[in-house]
């Protein structure tokens, strides 16, 4: 009993440990040494987020940790409803370690990948550093993740084919400083006001038909046929709706000032705020 006791205890300083390390709370050198870690060591964060609303008995997590604790032990790992996220710590020079932990997350993601009926799983890598920084790489690791789902969801509603599931910072390319811009933009769009964003607010309300109009028209680079063809629309219908954004709201479609606008609402519609 003595010794399942002390057993316990350990695994709960270490978790309290590793969450006060990736969440950057407390005294993270601290932390590191409650991990064993020695304050130079090259560490990367790796976080795998699980399809929202997956099955109850969906065990693709479950699997992971397995994965992770038979072929890397000593790996930190985080457990967060439907993401999980692991500390990965190494010995060898922050370039070695880089490409080890690129070549931990591929193995991953064929491991989830093969699983039948599974929910999607993304796999995002945040950059080497020492262990007080952790919480950077997981902040950016959680961020890839947020540009590799909706990649994914972008090339599905134009017909492409699904692109990668699992990707670092440099991987996820442009996307990643779109949605920082956006998570600094939101809170000055939430306290704004004007035609925008009546057409915005009231449309999402009424069900969002034009705000995915307005997607897809805009991702088209405003290419009616192409944006039509992906909302499954014909090209009138599509141009009636936008005829309705002008008319009903005043907004210009052809003012670059009103377009540049739309596109920030709608891709602020379509995303949520980061989450740490």
């Amino acid at each position: 009993m003595r010794e399942r006791l002390r057993e316990s205890g350990t695994a709960h300083r270490r978790e309290a440990a590793l969450r006060g390390l990736l969440r950057g709370l407390g005294d993270r050198r601290t932390h590191a040494w409650s991990l064993g870690l020695s304050p130079d060591a090259p560490c990367a964060v790796v976080v795998a987020e699980r399809q929202p609303g997956a099955r109850a008995d969906d065990r693709a997590l479950d699997v992971l940790v397995l994965e992770i604790s038979a072929h890397r032990p000593g790996t930190g790992i985080m457990r967060d409803g439907d993401r999980l996220a692991l500390l990965l710590s190494g010995d060898a020079s922050a370039a070695d370690h880089e490409a080890a932990v690129r070549g931990v997350v591929r193995d991953l993601d064929a491991v989830v990948s093969s699983l039948p009926g599974s929910a999607a799983v993304w796999l995002g890598v945040g950059p080497v550093g020492t262990p007080e920084r952790a919480c950077l790489s997981y902040e950016r690791a959680v961020l890839v993740v947020r540009a590799l789902r909706e990649r994914e969801a972008r090339a599905s509603a134009a017909g492409r084919p699904r692109p990668p599931r699992h990707a670092d910072a440099a991987g996820a390319g442009a996307a990643l400083e779109v949605l920082r811009i956006l998570d600094a933009a939101r809170p000055v769009w939430e306290s704004g006001g004007g035609p925008v964003h009546d057409l915005i607010r009231t449309d999402l309300a009424a069900g969002g038909e034009l705000v995915r109009t307005l997607a897809a028209y805009l991702d088209a680079g405003g290419d009616v046929p192409e944006a039509a063809r992906r909302l499954v629309v014909h090209p009138n219908t599509l141009r009636y709706r936008l005829g309705r954004v002008r008319e009903r709201y005043g907004v210009d479609l052809d003012d670059p000032d009103a377009r540049l606008l739309l596109t920030l609402a709608v891709r602020l519609a379509a995303t949520t705020p980061q989450e740490r």
